[in-house]
């Protein structure tokens, strides 16, 4: 593909005051990886008008979300000094409507900025984020964004998107710049906090050498109604419910493959946006990781049937209250994280989830038409390559009010997985977007 590349400044200077972004203690629960997402848009006229005007309206957004347009300092801190977002702009050879016909996830990965891999882990000097535009021959754009998890989750790039998408629409919509300060003031760093404190470095031991491969599942929305009345579950989100199913299934699965023998426990994580469940709640707009990733660990899941699993789902999510908020700035927070990690299994076979449902990522309109579709959490390598990962499901809204699972699954469980009655009856195996 042919590429251009530029680095986008802030429209007006970061203040000296604020040119030390310091994280909080939340972001310090989280690796420093890049997440990976592009949002996909139909063809537009112009696209070399459209694209310098999205050079010029990320330039005033940037002036709002510096810490976008910097670049990692240490382990706690950017450097907000405006040195610039990296922008690509790459041609593609061929027709948008091909590609959503047809989903490839390795060719996803060409999406992405050359340097980019996912088990990279960004440094000091390393952007924030980079963003790639990738055009095809009818005017459609698949927008490709990666950005350090130790500084914003995906909330927050979604209030960044939704804002730069005004700008350019000519809104003049702007982020009050002290909503980026919320989590540092309500959780400030710590530096002395030791990884064993730290859950994701206590989860590392569950990841496992196979061959992982990248599968996406679609629960329309007339499906998962139709299961919710099943199960008697109307006061179940459908987010609960597809949590809850994929979990099921890929539990059989393991347990089907290894004939039941491995001894270990099953053990499922997923990530809570913290920011209505303070009291009071945060604001939306909150910037930086206001998440927590709460557990949920079973060592006989066959005596549990799927009404049984939606409800340990909410019951986990309903744990997340305002009380539990209010620890993390206490001095309550040290024991609860001893108590979370001593409640970990020395061995399991773990299944985590993230969810992007109800982000607004889907509305995000710069000024030619919503997104028509999301992806993201792909495998940057081949499927014959042999590799040390974790079963990895990231949930999204589909285009019906439907929710779509990305998944990556050790190879060995696919076949077992997506011969299950649930996922058979209720789910759609890479369907076609358009």
């Amino acid at each position: 593909m042919e590429i251009s590349f530029e680095k986008i400044k802030p429209s007006s200077p970061t203040p000296h005051h604020l040119r030390i972004y310091k994280i909080s203690l939340l972001d310090q629960m989280f690796p420093c990886g890049y997440i990976p997402l592009v949002l996909y848009f139909c063809g537009a006229d112009h696209v070399d008008d459209r694209i310098q005007h999205l050079k010029e309206s990320l330039s005033q957004t940037l002036a709002t979300f510096y810490p976008f347009a910097g670049v990692i300092r240490d382990a706690l801190s950017a450097d907000c000094s405006d040195q610039g977002l990296p922008f690509y702009v790459a041609k593609v050879k061929s027709q948008m409507k091909d590609f959503l016909q047809n989903p490839n996830f390795q060719f996803i990965n060409k999406f992405f900025p050359r340097e980019y891999k996912k088990e990279k882990h960004p440094g000091p000097g390393d952007s924030v984020m980079q963003i790639q535009l990738n055009c095809f021959d009818c005017g459609g754009i698949a927008m490709s964004i990666i950005f350090s998890h130790s500084i914003a989750d995906m909330a927050s790039v979604s209030t960044f998107l939704r804002c730069w998408a005004a700008n350019s629409r000519g809104l003049g919509f702007s982020q009050a710049s002290a909503l980026l300060c919320v989590a540092q003031s309500s959780f400030p760093q710590n530096p002395s906090l030791p990884n064993k404190l730290i859950p994701y470095f206590n989860q590392i031991k569950y990841l496992s050498r196979g061959k992982f491969v990248m599968r996406r599942y679609v629960f329309d929305a007339s499906a998962l109604s139709f299961l919710k009345a099943q199960l008697s579950s109307s006061a179940a989100s459908r987010l609960n419910v597809v949590t809850a199913l994929v979990w099921k299934c890929f539990m059989k699965a393991v347990a089907e493959e290894t004939s039941g023998e491995d001894g270990k426990p099953f053990l499922m994580t997923q990530a809570i946006n913290l920011r209505k469940r303070a009291a009071p709640p945060f604001s939306e707009d909150s910037f930086g990781n206001m998440v927590w990733v709460p557990k949920v660990v079973y060592s006989s899941p066959q005596e549990k049937g799927m009404a049984d699993l939606v409800w340990e789902v909410k019951r986990g999510i309903a744990n997340i209250d305002g009380e539990f908020v209010r620890l993390w700035g206490d001095d309550g927070l040290y024991e609860y994280l001893e108590k979370f990690i001593n409640e970990l299994p020395q061995q399991a076979t773990w299944l985590s989830f993230s969810s992007w449902v109800n982000m607004g990522l889907n509305d995000v309109d710069f000024g030619w038409g919503k997104t028509v579709w999301l992806s993201g959490n792909f495998a940057q390598h081949s499927e014959s390559e042999t590799m040390v990962m974790g079963n990895f499901v990231t949930l999204m809204d589909s285009r019906d009010g439907g929710i779509e699972a990305a998944a990556i699954f050790d190879q060995k469980y696919i076949a077992r997985f997506e011969k299950n009655d649930l996922i058979c009856n209720y789910a759609r195996v890479n369907p076609s977007v358009v």
